[in-house]
């Protein structure tokens, strides 16, 4: 099976909530962090920020990696590179609206109560249990 690689980030705000997208597209709604697939011959940290600025027109900087995770979801195997980011410039805007309808800061204790994305409940666990640590 062909593995599909995805990069996503972790955005912070000052209070130390995470940024996630409401996606909305056809059949799938739930809730997830920036990101997407790379592009041929992009690393992933480059899709990473490529991705930020496509979805909600910010330009980020990479301040650490997170991790990855091969997980199937639909008959299909993905990677996920998780990386946390900072905004540099722009101003968070749904640039997408075909696929995503809303964006929002959300506290870690607040994630079991949403639709998360598939990566987003592997990630989750991670950071709750310290697993993977969050610079603030």
């Amino acid at each position: 099976m062909n593995i599909t690689e995805l990069s996503g980030c972790v955005i912070l705000d000052d209070y130390g909530r995470i940024l996630l997208l409401h996606r909305n597209s056809g059949d799938t709604t739930h809730w997830e962090l920036p990101g997407g697939k790379l592009e041929r011959g992009e690393t992933a940290e480059e899709a990473a920020v490529r991705e930020l600025e496509e979805e909600l027109g910010v330009n980020v900087r990479l301040v650490g990696a997170l991790g990855s995770e091969i997980f199937e979801q639909d008959e299909q195997e993905y990677r996920y590179n998780w990386f946390q980011a900072v905004i540099e410039a722009g101003r968070l805007a749904i640039l997408e609206p075909d696929e995503y309808d809303d964006f929002d800061y959300y506290e870690l204790e607040d994630m079991p109560s949403l639709s998360l994305s598939t990566n987003m409940l592997i990630l989750y666990p991670k950071i709750f249990s310290g697993e993977v640590s969050l610079e603030s």
